[in-house]
């Protein structure tokens, strides 16, 4: 889920890096034949090629890990709202997540921070949504990781997990949208 190229879903970094790339594509400076490569090559060029950042490093410290993630890890606004209140960084957008997608955004940060993982039921201070999810975060995990896998490694669609989800957020009164 996500953009991906050559098989690889893109990071933040790497979808700046392509931007100009897929404005010239628009703009039918790039045919679309030769707009992988030019992405590629954009993407070598800003020293984020493809796959540069898979495997971030799990033996440097917490704060390193979460550094090394938040540039170059597939970075969501409710995994984002998670590296924000774990580091302490102010942040005025603490969402949570609304869909396995960003879920799985979610996870993959508490894959490289696992000690942040006993931490989740902290998220329940950041709202309605947060108060609905924090509680079953565990099992949330366990049926997204069963359904689908880590980072979608096992299939393409979640529908339970959604579900769980869906009847989470439905009993906090939380409206969904």
């Amino acid at each position: 889920m996500g953009i991906s190229v050559g098989g690889v879903v893109l990071n933040q970094r790497q979808l700046d890096a392509i931007t100009p790339v897929m404005n010239d594509l628009l703009q039918g400076k790039v045919k679309q034949s030769k707009f992988e490569a030019a992405c590629i090559t954009a993407m070598k060029d800003a020293g984020c090629p493809v796959g540069y950042d898979q495997g971030l490093d799990k033996s440097l410290s917490i704060d390193d890990r979460a550094r090394r993630w938040i540039v170059d890890g597939q970075v969501g606004m409710s995994s984002k709202a998670i590296w924000a209140h774990m580091t302490g960084t102010p942040s005025e957008c603490m969402s949570a997540p609304s869909d396995p997608d960003d879920l799985n955004r979610c996870l993959l940060l508490l894959d490289l921070v696992p000690e942040w993982t006993e931490r989740m039921g902290e998220m329940a201070t950041h709202g309605k949504k947060w108060e609905a999810l924090a509680p079953i975060w565990a099992d949330l995990t366990n049926t997204f990781l069963a359904e689908v896998g880590l980072d979608w490694c096992k299939g393409n669609s979640a529908p339970e997990t959604y579900q769980m989800m869906r009847s989470a957020l439905a009993g906090q009164g939380v409206k969904r949208g």
